[in-house]
């Protein structure tokens, strides 16, 4: 967001356009030109608002902007197109507001309409008013761990804690105070936005370019190769200009054909900044400004970002630091404090140049910012460039302005969240100390000293009793006394310092005029800031004291002249002051001794630790030699570590296996670059919860199973789908360190589409086949290399009544009761096994427990296996029990067929003979011969219809007496079910055709009374069993007993007996012919006798 104010800001606008339009395609960062150039025209009233985007634009110009206080608004990343600025904002930490674009209008609003909204002139015009004051405010930050900023300027803190004001919306540091108690992370935050962090590489490329020639180039000339290089960055921020050196002194010493043990030693008071300086991953736009030497030099490119080459991160090491509380590295050949000192009060200022001369070696140069200035210690560094602000050290070591503070005391964060905390003492100078207390004592010549006697600011004309001794400045009190005041003097500071009160003596100074003398008063001064505090020493003649005594002596002329008056005086000072020095003789005597007394015993003891120091010199030159010796070691296991560290970063990048690290709150810890395809993560992410980021694939128990992994540490392996139709095998587990701590979870996605699909496919022929085997209406069983039962189908259970054992797993010489174990089909596997040969029709007969005997042919083929599975045989059976019976009735059947047909042509022969032989006329023999012909093929049909398999007794006997019933019950049959055999069934039914021929002819069934019984009983007698049929004639006419047997009675008698094995007897009653027909009757049909006698 650019507001014009004036012509100007269009022409400014206009400019930056055009520099922008000049940049080489591709590389320029137009929203981060924009942002910075905003933020420097602009200061607090700058908004910077970031919308949809791809990369890192923008993020660098938003450090400008909050380094000039003012605001920036992001838009969520969930709501935008294409989030890859807004996500870079917000992983930079800068971003103020993280809004959906619909509510930004209303942030901005609120934001504009603050009264923190002005010019910096009218800071203090519109600074909210109340009861806390900003000390109250500091103190809270500072109470939650935080540094003490009280030596920061007060404007800049003001514009700060205002800019916070403006950004929460709140009017009044009583509202905002509150606000910092019950939310701590507004403390951090306002923390951090004190913490003023802006930083580039080669920020103002001018002065580095100097600095290049003027200080590290000459330095890099003195050294030899080898030697070490030791440099300082304090309050480096996020590590750009800690690289930046780094990456200057290895050009030129490369340049030079040297090598150098460099190391810079950069500090900062953030632990997030430090973080950050030590991954050193910068977005794009950090680099913009650098050759493509240098990128490619010293970076590596991760996707949208820049990391500094592992080489140049092992020369930088990043500690935290407070500058002004702790103490300062030594010998160093650069530090590097630019754009530091501008936020400090002026004596921060001092105080760190100082701590800087006393870090530098001589000869070592400090580097300031352009608007920076080594202040009133110009006598401590001589000025190489006055434009780009480096120096050199000059003089020795200068102890005396060292002075490092006490750390902080803790403070009772109760008493200063419950109560309004009482306004401190400014940290105030010594100069305004000093005014203070001379104005309490009417401003004589005075002197502010430390505990340790130096002074530190004069006041008034101290010419008439302190000067420079010859040599070296000094700022040693007693040392500028002059002679005759020193000794009354340590004594009057050593008296007020013991018992805490003004002391105040005479001195004369020797070198004056006769009765000039001089009163010394040390008043200690107390300073919240320092232990001890302060003393004020003044100094006034005394003759302006004596003037009162004077005059009173000249108005008594008794008294003595007043020559004597003033020898007296003097006498009695002498004598007052020789007083003093003997008894302070004799005390500093007596601590003398004492002191002898503790010195002699410390000789001994120092002797004594002497020699125990000779031992331990020995002791140490051993552990001297050991430690080289593990140094060594250490030495080769840090380079197999950095390639361990580097084949597994290759390995894991070469990998499409995607790899997660989470810690134990399941923030991110390190991924692999194929983790990008599960997750839209960068590389500034780390550190970031994975709950926060969107997943490209559905699993909803990922945190779950990541808590339950952690809670009882035991692996979870789930397939996932993901968003593009792929599959993956995400197998979670913890993370174990060396020491078998539990430090988070690992996650490994494994690319599972290929084997899913085959597992499909593999599962669906599985099924096919399976399908095919169930449905097959002949047995077959697979077998594996071992003979084992692996798939049974429904048909061979159904057949061997299987069903109450599972065969699966059996070997099939164990299936029933060792049916199955037959020596031949031994064989006949292993044959298959080991040839490689397909075995066909292979018959064996069985008997089976269940399924009685049963013939089978054996078909077994070998069945193609992939991967180096297990070989399997498919033996496939077919049941031809049934077929063998057919054939064998078959043949039997055709035999009987031919004895048959045989009998039955000499039947007709001889039913043809006997009848022509006794038919009286040719009408005759053929009427009789055609109704025996059609009777045999009556009877003929009813075995065909019986496949000749045999005929029911009670059929034969209707279709045989048929033709002569005449649709009345002339005929009462009676009798059970009995199957006869074919041969039986033929002679049975030309039996009856005979006899019923004959009733009909000369019997019962020639008149319409007449009528016939037949009936038959099947009589058993142990195994024999015989059928009994009678036949019984009654109602016809009287019956005559013929004098021979005719063709008829002859033709039942030998078919019967021939075909039954039985009896017949025929009589001639006076009612009715009877016939008798006994004959033996097998169990089955085909078991009737087949064998006759032929015509």
């Amino acid at each position: 967001m650019f507001r014009p104010q004036a012509p100007n800001s269009c022409r400014r606008l206009a400019a930056l356009l055009k520099s922008h339009q000049q940049a080489p395609r591709g590389q320029g960062h137009p929203v981060d030109v924009l942002f910075s150039s905003l933020a420097a025209d602009q200061h607090q009233r700058a908004v910077a608002i970031v919308l949809s985007g791809t990369g890192s634009n923008g993020t660098e110009g938003l450090k400008e902007i909050r380094a000039e206080g003012g605001m920036s608004l992001v838009q969520a990343p969930e709501t935008a197109k294409f989030d890859g600025m807004p996500r870079s904002a917000i992983a930079a930490g800068m971003a103020d507001h993280v809004l959906p674009p619909e509510k930004m209008p209303e942030a901005l609003l609120a934001y504009i309409r603050h009264g923190y909204v002005a010019r910096e002139a009218e800071i203090e015009a519109t600074w909210p008013g109340g009861r806390v004051t900003l000390e109250q405010v500091l103190d809270l930050v500072r109470a939650h761990g935080s540094p003490d900023f009280r030596s920061y300027k007060r404007n800049t803190l003001k514009r700060r804690v205002h800019r916070r004001l403006g950004l929460r919306n709140i009017e009044t540091l009583d509202e905002y105070i509150d606000e910092l108690r019950t939310n701590p992370e507004e403390v951090r935050t306002l923390a951090a936005d004190l913490m003023i962090s802006v930083t580039a590489f080669f920020r103002d490329a001018e002065a580095w370019k100097a600095l290049a020639e003027l200080a590290i180039a000459p330095l890099v000339a003195e050294r030899t190769s080898g030697a070490p290089v030791r440099i300082w960055v304090p309050a480096c921020s996020t590590g750009e200009e800690a690289y930046s050196v780094a990456m200057l002194v290895t050009e030129l010493a490369e340049a030079a054909g040297k090598h150098f043990d460099v190391k810079v030693f950069a500090t900062d008071a953030q632990e997030d900044n430090l973080r950050k300086a030590r991954d050193g991953i910068y977005p794009a736009a950090a680099t913009t400004g650098f050759s493509v030497v240098r990128l490619r030099r010293f970076f590596e490119k991760l996707d949208a970002t820049w990391q500094v080459s592992k080489a140049l991160r092992d020369m930088v090491v990043f500690a935290p630091q407070n500058l002004l509380r702790d103490p300062p590295f030594s010998r160093l050949d650069l530090v590097s404090c630019r754009n530091v000192l501008i936020y400090l009060e002026p004596e921060a200022q001092q105080r760190i140049i100082a701590l800087c001369h006393f870090a530098l070696r001589p000869g070592g140069h400090l580097f300031l910012g352009n608007a920076e200035t080594v202040g009133r210690h110009e006598d401590l560094f001589e000025t190489v460039s006055k434009k780009w602000r480096i120096f050199r050290r000059l003089g020795p070591t200068r102890h005396d302005l060292i002075d490092y503070p006490r750390s902080d005391r803790p403070m009772e964060r109760q008493a200063i969240d419950k109560t309004i905390l009482p306004e401190p003492e400014q940290n105030v100078s010594a100069a305004e100390i000093a005014r203070r207390a001379l104005l309490e004592h009417y401003a004589p010549a005075s002197v502010l000293i430390d505990q340790k006697g130096r002074v530190l600011y004069f006041h008034g004309t101290t010419r008439d009793y302190l000067e420079q001794p010859p040599g070296e400045p000094t700022r040693d009190l007693l040392t500028m006394a002059r002679d005759g005041l020193g000794s009354k003097l340590r004594v009057a500071i050593r008296d007020a310092a013991n018992e805490d009160k003004s002391v105040t003596v005479s001195a004369r100074m020797r070198e004056s005029k006769p009765g000039r003398s001089v009163a010394m008063t040390v008043v200690p001064v107390p300073a919240p800031s320092r232990a001890g505090g302060f003393f004020l020493v003044s100094f006034a003649p005394v003759a302006q004291r004596q003037e009162t005594t004077e005059t009173a002596t000249r108005e008594n002329p008794g008294d003595a002249s007043s020559g004597e008056q003033a020898l007296q005086e003097e006498l009695k000072a002498a004598r007052a002051e020789l007083r003093t020095t003997i008894e302070h003789m004799e005390t500093t005597n007596e601590e003398l001794k004492a002191s002898n007394e503790e010195a002699t015993s410390v000789n001994e003891e120092l002797q004594s630790t002497n020699e125990e120091l000779e031992t331990s010199k020995e002791e140490l030159q051993s552990f001297n030699e050991e430690l080289n010796t593990v140094n060594a070691q250490l030495q080769h296991k840090v380079a197999e570590l950095e390639r361990a560290t580097n084949d597994l970063n290759n390995l894991l990048a070469g990998s499409d296996t995607a790899t997660l690290f989470l810690d134990t709150n399941f923030r991110i810890k390190w991924f692999s670059p194929a983790t990008k395809g599960q997750f839209d993560l960068v590389s500034s992410d780390i550190g970031r919860p994975i709950g926060h980021f969107a997943r490209k694939f559905s699993d909803e128990n990922l945190l779950s199973d990541a808590e339950t992994v952690l809670k009882k540490l035991t692996p979870i392996e789930v397939e996932v789908r993901g968003d593009s139709g792929r599959w993956y095998l995400r197998r979670m587990l913890p993370y174990r360190t060396l020491d078998n701590h539990i430090a988070g979870v690992v996650i490994a996605f494994t690319d599972i589409t290929e084997q899913k699909r085959d597992a499909d496919m593999i599962d669906a022929a599985r099924i096919y086949s399976e399908t095919i085997v169930r449905t097959v209406q002949h047995p077959l069983l697979v077998l594996d290399g071992s003979l084992r039962v692996q798939t049974a189908n429904t048909a061979f259970r159904e057949l061997f009544a299987v069903f109450d054992e599972e065969p699966k797993g059996r070997l099939i010489f164990e299936l029933g009761t060792g049916e199955w174990n037959d020596p031949p089909l031994r064989a006949l596997l292993n044959e298959v096994l080991s040839k490689d040969e397909e075995i066909h029709n292979f018959e064996i007969e069985q008997d089976f427990r269940q399924a009685g005997r049963r013939s089978m042919l054996l078909t077994a083929t070998k069945l193609p296996q992939e991967g180096g599975r297990a070989e399997l045989i498919l033996l496939a059976i077919e049941d031809v029990t049934e077929r063998r019976r057919a054939d064998e009735h078959r043949k039997i059947l055709i035999g009987e067929l031919n004895h048959r047909v045989k009998n039955t042509l000499a039947v007709v022969q001889s039913i043809a003979s006997q009848t022509l032989g006794h038919a009286s006329t040719i009408e005759g023999a053929r009427q009789a011969f055609g109704a025996r012909l059609i009777n045999l093929a009556q009877a003929h049909d009813v075995l065909t219809r019986e496949s000749w398999t045999g005929a029911d007794l009670t059929e034969i006997i209707h279709d045989t007496v048929k033709p002569h019933a005449g649709g009345t019950n002339r005929f009462q049959i009676d009798g059970p079910p009995i199957q006869l055999a074919p041969g039986a069934a033929l002679a049975v039914s030309m039996a009856l055709h005979e006899l019923s021929t004959n009733a009909a002819k000369y019997g019962a069934l020639s008149s319409e009374e007449g009528h016939v019984g037949i009936v038959w009983q099947l009589q058993s007698q142990g195994e024999d069993r015989r059928l009994l049929l009678s036949w019984t004639e009654a109602g016809g006419p009287p019956v005559i007993a013929p004098t021979h047997k005719g063709f008829g009675s002859r033709l039942i008698e030998r078919a019967l007996a021939t075909e039954l094995g039985g009896k017949v007897r025929v009589s001639y009653e006076s009612s009715g012919v009877v016939c008798t027909i006994d004959a033996p009757m097998p169990e089955r049909p085909e078991q009737a006798g087949t064998s006759g006698a032929e015509p």
